[in-house]
């Protein structure tokens, strides 16, 4: 079986509507829990008011507030780090009434001293009450969420390179079980290193689900259809953060939402057994008669694909076979060879900024409710609600004002709305902008992803994508401690800084060329040699043709 014959069976067999549906629905699914994980941060980690622990007073059965209104330096904070050095003891004896005349004939107060441990609010549990992660260990708040973006990392870094070798079916499946075996085991974790350990196996999981799920979907899908259902692709997402909040409400318990959001794993059985593997793949293999009856085995009578389409299972594919040691040299050897010109130097140092900011600026908007002040609950669901028609946006204006144009208005359009929270007033209207911004951050993955792909040779077209997505890890990897540790200092500080990078990487997006309607290049010379992608500075940066 050639690609030619191959594509006329999928073009055949694609008029089957519900089979196009139940592989999207089967490879897409699960990025349901994919969103639900990554995000369930918010709540998994949420801030409860904490002040220091004062043993004498505790043990005289003051209340929360009393103990609060006498040690704390500020009430009104939610975290406080550091304590008056009072005489508690004396405190404890004469009582709170007295301990407050005591304090307010006192001129001066005593200085401070820094909590050796803490209380909490009863109102909610989180993994921050339960492992002390306040004040000095805001740090390792944030690894509970870099865990996750940690293993998205290394599946997206390795899960490429074991599905080219031992199917994308095999990986999927893999990452299914992963993902039913570490979501529990994080509810239950004793320890947090345990529980960091979990986190990052979720995210590998949810990596590997979504390459393979992906590859799966573009390679047994015709190209007509193609670009529509990888743009729909990512709609599970929302769905996931609409689901998200309802758990989490219903559920004041960390470990209780964990369980929670682990339980729908238990469908993914359904994916192991219906999901079929990538007849391309099998291709590549040698296997074509499988290939083949993959493709007509299920098919229906009324529309037979003859055998006679088919050319004998001779046709083989040459797989190169070389150790592993050559195969990184050939990796980092096209690796290099991005940066082997000036022009392409430009192009990839752009792109690779342009991914870092979308995706830090988009998990920023996605964990930052607690510094807007907004309703958690609401915040996140209409994070969803913004999602979906940030993935469908770019289908309709790609068409009219290209690559570049989209880009450099969708990363303006989302800088000048994270820059203006700082004026209009908290609340709602906080997060009405916050929420156009995230929609814009949505819709700005699918057009940097398409313009990457447009910008390099088909050489080394498949190592800037990954390369890119990459740094796109990285940027997911900072956005826990922008929002943590910025946010600790000032509640407009995530927003600012983001605002500030999505504006850079708009303006740089002006140095790149315009793709749209252009063939695409196959070699680094021919991207050198091409005269309508020479001389790319500012003096041409407002060509959008």
């Amino acid at each position: 079986m050639d690609v030619a014959t191959l594509e006329n069976a999928l073009d055949e067999k694609s008029k089957n509507f519900w089979w196009i549906l139940s592989l999207f629905l089967l490879t897409s699914s699960p990025g349901i829990l994919n969103s639900m994980h990554i995000t369930s941060y918010v709540f998994l980690a949420d801030n409860p008011v904490v002040w220091c622990h004062v043993p004498e007073l505790t043990n005289s059965n003051w209340t929360s507030e009393q103990i609060r209104n006498i040690s704390s330096l500020d009430t009104t904070k939610e975290e406080n780090c550091y304590m008056y050095d009072w005489n508690y003891t004396l405190f404890s004896a004469i009582g709170y009434e007295e301990s407050l005349n005591f304090i307010s004939g006192q001129k001066n107060r005593p200085d401070k001293i820094k909590c050796t441990s803490y209380d909490y609010n009863e109102t909610i549990s989180s993994v921050v009450s339960e492992w002390d992660l306040v004040c000095d260990a805001t740090p390792l708040k944030s690894l509970v969420q870099v865990a996750v973006a940690v293993g998205k990392f290394v599946g997206a870094f390795c899960f490429g390179m074991v599905a080219d070798k031992f199917g994308r079916k095999k990986v999927f499946l893999f990452c299914c079980i992963l993902y039913m075996i570490a979501g529990p085991i994080a509810a239950i974790a004793s320890t947090y290193a345990l529980l960091l350990l979990m986190r990052v196996l979720i995210g590998i999981a949810g990596s590997g689900v979504y390459e393979a799920g992906y590859t799966i979907l573009s390679e047994m899908t015709v190209k007509k259809y193609r670009t529509n259902l990888g743009c729909l692709y990512n709609i599970s997402y929302s769905i996931g953060l609409i689901f998200l909040p309802i758990f989490a409400y219903y559920s004041s318990d960390w470990r209780r939402l964990q369980l929670l959001l682990s339980a729908p794993s238990a469908f993914l059985l359904i994916h192991c057994w219906c999901l079929p593997e990538s007849p391309r793949w099998l291709m590549t293999q040698g296997r074509n008669k499988e290939a083949w009856k993959l493709i007509k085995g299920p098919y229906s009578e009324q529309r037979p694909i003859t055998d006679a389409n088919i050319q004998s299972d001779t046709d083989n594919v040459q797989e190169a076979k070389h150790p592993w040691y050559k195969k990184i040299f050939f990796v980092l050897q096209k690796l290099f060879k991005l940066f082997s010109t000036k022009e392409l130097r430009r192009r990839i140092i752009i792109c690779y900024f342009c991914w870092l900011v979308a995706s830090m600026s988009y998990f920023t908007i996605a964990l930052n409710a607690h510094n807007f002040t907004a309703n958690k609950y609401i915040y996140v669901a209409l994070n969803g609600v913004a999602e979906a028609p940030g993935y469908i946006l770019p289908l309709i204006i790609l068409g009219f004002i290209g690559r570049k144009l989209t880009g450099v208005l969708l990363f303006l359009i989302a800088g000048i709305s994270l820059l203006i929270i700082l004026v209009i007033p908290s609340g709602i209207p906080i997060m009405i902008v916050a929420l156009i911004g995230r929609l814009c951050m949505s819709a700005v993955f699918a057009v940097i992803i398409l313009h990457t792909s447009e910008l390099f040779p088909t050489s080394n077209r498949n190592t800037a994508i990954g390369t890119s997505l990459t740094m796109a890890q990285v940027g997911t990897i900072i956005a826990p401690f922008v929002v943590d540790i910025g946010g600790a200092q000032a509640w407009w500080i995530p927003s600012t800084f983001c605002g500030v990078m999505s504006i850079i990487a708009g303006l740089l997006i002006l140095l790149l060329p315009e793709t749209r309607n252009k063939p695409m290049l196959d070699t680094i010379q021919e991207v050198d040699q091409s005269n309508r992608y020479k001389n790319v500075s500012f003096k041409n940066c407002f060509s959008f043709s």
